[in-house]
C-alpha cells in the first residue's frame, strides 16, 4: 500500500506536468477555459501533495476538488518565506492569493458554491434564467487576475512550491 509520502510525490509530479502544460498553452491561441483548466488541475494536485506531506490521509483527499481556496494561500505563504519574499509587496500579493485561490477552486465543475457559481472550465451550464453557457465563451474573472503583476508573482510562487515538492 502506498504511503502518504508516495501520494505526495505522485500528486506533486502530476501538478508539475499540469502546470508545465498550463505554461505552454499560455503561449498558444487556445480558449481561456482550457488554459485555466490546467491551472486548476495543477493547483488541486499541489495542495493535495502539501496536505499529504502534512499528514492528511490520502484517501480522504480523493473525494473532493474543494481544497484549493483554503490550502493554496498557506502553500504560497510558505513558498514566500522559503524564497524570502517579504515586505509590503509580499503582503499585497499574498492577500490577493486568497481571491485567486477561491477563483481557481470554483472553476472546477463540482465546486459551484451551492449553485451560486455554476461557471466552470469543463462543461456547459445553465443559469437561473435557463440560458445555456459554454466555457468556450465565458469571460473568466480569473484570466484577468493572473495577468496583473501580483497574479504573475502568484504563478511564480506556485511553480516554486511544486518544484520544492518533486
Amino acid at each position: 500500500m502506498a504511503s502518504a509520502a508516495d501520494w505526495a510525490t505522485g500528486y506533486a509530479r502530476q501538478a508539475d506536468s499540469d502546470f508545465k502544460t498550463f505554461e505552454i498553452v499560455q503561449t498558444l491561441h487556445v480558449p481561456v477555459c482550457h488554459k485555466l483548466h490546467f491551472l486548476q488541475m495543477a493547483c488541486e494536485k499541489l495542495v493535495k501533495a502539501h496536505l499529504c506531506v502534512g499528514g492528511t490521509e490520502p484517501r480522504s483527499l480523493q473525494t473532493s476538488h474543494a481544497y484549493i481556496a483554503g490550502t493554496l494561500p498557506v502553500v504560497l505563504r510558505q513558498q514566500a518565506v522559503f524564497v524570502k519574499f517579504t515586505g509590503g509587496n509580499a503582503k499585497e500579493v499574498l492577500s490577493r492569493a486568497r481571491v485567486i485561490a477561491q477563483e481557481i477552486e470554483v472553476i472546477a465543475p463540482s465546486v459551484d458554491r451551492d449553485g451560486q457559481r455554476p461557471d466552470n472550465c469543463e462543461y456547459p451550464w445553465e443559469d437561473l434564467a435557463g440560458t445555456l453557457h459554454s466555457p468556450l465563451d465565458w469571460p473568466f474573472y480569473l484570466s484577468d487576475l493572473i495577468l496583473i503583476p501580483s497574479g504573475r508573482t502568484i504563478l511564480k510562487l506556485i511553480r516554486g512550491a511544486i518544484d520544492r515538492l518533486i
